[in-house]
């Protein structure tokens, strides 16, 4: 409670919450951020080397956790410097607004390359005939990021850190546009993946075990929005200082679950359901005939490998003997590597050719 002394003989606690100072509160979410952060990048690490495979979406992981580690730092300096206490209890306001201010820009920052990875990982496990709607989507994003910064960077006056209330009337509406957009391509990554997956050799229960932790995204659908409820009522505050507490502390828990719906695809419950018995995944896409007589089929392989071998690409292969160009079969094909070869002279001068896969 406000006006609480510290007992004699105890050190006073490092901050407080009450009605004047939410400070406390911002740290421990602020922390809590960190520690998932830093966890979900020790799951990523141990599934990379588990796997004995280094994928692009696995090194962007990587740079959006450091975003995400300077975002929730910027946000720990402003707590620091006052940000969540009364506006008359605060020494240095520009000092405490910069930092707000950064962490602010990250936080959209990070949203749109948390909805780039997405969009990489889905091109493992996705079609070629169907990857034209998934650039179109992966551009969106990418017009969509620098667009949001500027937004949320250029406000009123040449000192922007310090519209943080009314007094710049475009904020809010800019805030707006963010998070219509962010809501939009979020609904956009959670439709896409239902027209690859249904198209899986797989049963129904598996499928829908795919799309559940696929569409795990929607949960920050409505974090978008509580944020943007919360700063309108800091942008109305007579203490946006204080009233910006709440909008800090979604937008911290919406970094923290950016970063975790990351992760989800690499967890044993995805890979169970989306890799077979040999630990390969296939979809169905087989490609016209090229010529009458001269047919070949696009298949994925193994965009997991859950024995430790390195993931197969798409591969152009000859369609089996028997099949029919036009069949819409799903082919399962293997590639066996030669390690390898020796050639030995029999006695009979006749050459004999021996292979070790």
């Amino acid at each position: 409670m406000a006006g609480t002394s510290t007992p004699p003989g105890m050190i006073p606690p490092l901050t407080v919450d009450n009605e004047t100072n939410h400070s406390g509160l911002l740290a421990i979410i602020t922390s809590f951020t960190i520690f998932l952060v830093l966890g979900s990048l020790g799951i990523r690490v141990y599934s990379a080397y588990s796997r004995h495979v280094r994928g692009k979406d696995d090194l962007f992981f990587g740079f959006i956790v450091i975003v995400a580690l300077a975002q929730a730092s910027a946000a720990s300096i402003a707590i620091h410097l006052g940000w969540g206490q009364t506006a008359t209890s605060i020494s240095n306001k520009d000092e405490m607004n910069k930092a707000i201010y950064a962490s602010d820009i990250l936080y959209v920052a990070l949203l749109g390359l948390s909805k780039a990875s997405t969009t990489i990982f889905y091109r493992t496990i996705t079609m070629r005939s169907a990857k034209c709607i998934l650039y179109a989507l992966l551009t969106v994003i990418a017009l969509w990021e620098p667009t949001s910064i500027v937004l949320a960077s250029v406000r009123c006056g040449s000192r922007p850190w310090n519209d943080i209330d009314s007094s710049c009337s475009l904020l809010f509406s800019r805030w707006q546009v963010i998070a219509a957009i962010d809501v939009i391509l979020e609904v956009s990554l959670i439709l896409y993946p239902i027209q690859v997956i249904q198209k899986l050799q797989t049963s129904l229960s598996k499928k829908l075990i795919v799309i559940a932790i696929l569409g795990c995204r929607v949960i920050l659908i409505p974090l978008s929005a509580v944020h943007l409820y919360y700063m309108h009522r800091q942008f109305k505050s007579s203490d946006p200082i204080l009233a910006g507490t709440a909008a800090t502390v979604v937008a911290e828990i919406h970094v923290a679950l950016s970063i975790l719906v990351l992760i989800a695809p690499v967890m044993k419950p995805f890979i169970a359901a989306y890799v077979d018995s040999d630990g390969l995944a296939y979809t169905d896409d087989v490609s016209k005939s090229r010529s009458p007589h001269h047919s070949r089929s696009w298949t994925l392989k193994g965009a997991f490998s859950s024995r430790g071998r390195d993931p197969y690409l798409w591969t152009q292969d000859e369609s089996p003997p028997g099949v029919p160009a036009s069949s819409n079969r799903i082919l399962k094909s293997v590639h066996i590597c030669v390690d390898r070869r020796t050639l030995e002279l029999s006695p009979r001068n006749t050459v004999t050719e021996s292979q070790t896969a």
